[in-house]
C-alpha cells in the first residue's frame, strides 16, 4: 500500500528497494487512478490547512500535469528518445506530487531544508547520475578530468560535458572526495544540501547525507570557498560573516548545522603536514621539528608552515621561553600538548586559529 510517508521518502530518494518497487507499481499507467484517489485525500487535507478549495487545487494540478506531458511530447526526437513510458509516468506523477502536496513543499522550505532532489531540479542542463550501492568507494572521472571518490550510500549528478557551460556544477548526496582539475575561467561548484562549495582547482571532501544534522567540507589542498545556498542566505540565525561565506585552506573545515543554521570554521580533527606545490620530497625531508633551545617564535613558525595553520600568542610574554625537543613523530595536537606542558601554557582552537596563553618563562 502506498502512503503519504512513502511518497515523501520516494521524492527524497530514501526508498529501500522494496519501497521503490511499491512506488513504481503505483506510478504505472494502469494504477494512476489509485494514485489520484489517494491524492484526493491529500487535496482535502491541504485545502483544510490553507483555506483553499480542494477541487480548484485538483484542477490546477491536472492542468499542470497536462502541460508537463505536452512539454515532453514537444521535445525534439533526439531528446525524446531518452525517455520511456515508465519514466514519463514517473515524471508525471512526480509533478502531481510536487504541485498537489503544497504542504509538503511549504513544510520543507519552512524548515530551511534543501535536499539533493531540490538542488538537482534547479540544474539548467541534462544531468548524469551515479549511485554507489556497493560497500566500497566508487571512482568517477568527470569530462574535465576532475576525479571523484564517491563513498557508499552516496549519489552524484553532473553534466556529461562542461564544454558549453560557464561553470562546472555537481550535485551530491552523501560523501565524496574531489580532486578538481584547475580552470580559473570555469569554477567548480558542489551543491550538497544547504551548502555550496566553490573551487578553482583543489582537493577536498564533502559529507552531506540526507539524514545528517550537519554538512561538512574539509580541505586537503588549495583554497575552497564555502557558503550557504543563496535562497537560504537571509536566515535569521545567520551572522553577516556567515552570509558572506567562508574561505578554507588545507587542514580547515566548515560545518553547517542544519538545525541551528550556523556555519562554523575550524581545524579538521587530525591536521596533516602539507607538502608545498612543486616539491617532490617527503614531509620529513621538507620539515624539521627538532629543536635545541629554540625560541617559541621559531617553534611556532615551523608548525605554521608545516600545517598551514595560524598560531596566535603574545611574543613579549613568551619571549624568554625555550624548547629543546624532537617533535618529528608527533601529530599537530601532540606537538602543542608537549610545548604547552613544557612552558606551563594552554592552547585553544577558535575559528581555525590556535591561541596560546601562558604566564611566560622566568629563568
Amino acid at each position: 500500500m502506498i502512503t503519504r510517508q512513502l511518497l515523501t521518502r520516494y521524492r527524497q530518494g530514501l526508498c529501500t528497494p522494496d519501497e521503490l518497487e511499491t512506488v513504481q507499481f503505483y506510478l504505472s499507467g494502469e494504477n494512476l487512478s489509485e494514485l489520484k484517489r489517494m491524492l484526493d485525500e491529500d487535496w482535502k487535507d491541504a485545502a483544510a490547512e490553507t483555506n483553499q478549495d480542494g477541487r480548484e487545487a485538483e484542477e490546477r494540478i491536472w492542468s499542470k500535469l497536462a502541460e508537463d506531458m505536452d512539454e515532453v511530447r514537444e521535445l525534439p526526437v533526439m531528446v525524446r528518445r531518452k525517455f520511456n513510458l515508465k519514466f514519463l509516468w514517473q515524471c508525471a506523477a512526480a509533478a502531481v506530487i510536487v504541485v498537489t502536496a503544497g504542504w509538503f513543499i511549504s513544510q520543507q522550505f519552512a524548515s530551511d531544508e534543501l535536499t539533493y532532489e531540490i538542488n538537482r531540479s534547479a540544474a539548467e542542463t541534462a544531468l548524469l547520475e551515479k549511485i554507489n550501492r556497493t560497500s566500497g568507494p566508487m571512482l568517477i572521472t568527470l569530462s574535465d578530468g576532475s576525479r571523484v571518490r564517491l563513498s557508499p550510500k552516496s549519489k552524484i549528478s553532473y553534466a556529461a560535458s562542461f564544454d558549453s557551460e560557464l561553470k562546472r556544477e555537481v550535485y551530491l548526496s552523501g560523501e565524496a572526495f574531489f580532486i578538481v582539475t584547475p580552470n580559473r575561467d570555469k569554477p567548480f561548484f558542489v551543491y550538497a544540501n544547504e551548502l555550496v562549495t566553490k573551487v578553482l582547482g583543489t582537493s577536498f571532501n564533502v559529507r552531506a547525507y540526507a539524514e545528517d544534522k550537519d554538512v561538512t567540507v574539509k580541505v586537503s589542498t588549495g583554497r575552497v570557498s564555502v557558503e550557504v545556498a543563496e535562497k537560504l542566505r537571509n536566515h535569521q540565525n545567520m551572522t553577516a560573516r556567515e552570509k558572506g561565506g567562508i574561505l578554507l585552506t588545507p587542514n580547515q573545515q566548515a560545518v553547517l548545522s542544519r538545525q541551528e543554521f550556523h556555519l562554523v570554521k575550524s581545524l579538521v580533527e587530525n591536521p596533516l603536514l602539507i607538502i608545498p606545490e612543486g616539491k617532490t620530497k617527503t614531509v620529513k625531508e621538507v620539515y624539521s621539528f627538532k629543536f635545541q633551545a629554540a625560541t617559541l617564535n621559531s617553534v611556532f613558525e615551523a608548525i605554521e608552515k608545516g600545517y598551514g595553520v595560524n598560531i596566535v600568542f603574545d611574543d613579549e610574554i613568551l619571549e624568554n621561553c625555550r624548547l629543546t625537543a624532537d617533535l618529528s613523530g608527533e601529530s599537530l595536537y601532540e606537538k602543542l600538548d608537549i610545548i604547552c606542558k613544557s612552558i606551563e601554557a594552554e592552547y585553544q582552537v577558535f575559528d581555525a586559529q590556535i591561541i596560546i596563553t601562558g604566564k611566560g618563562c622566568n629563568f
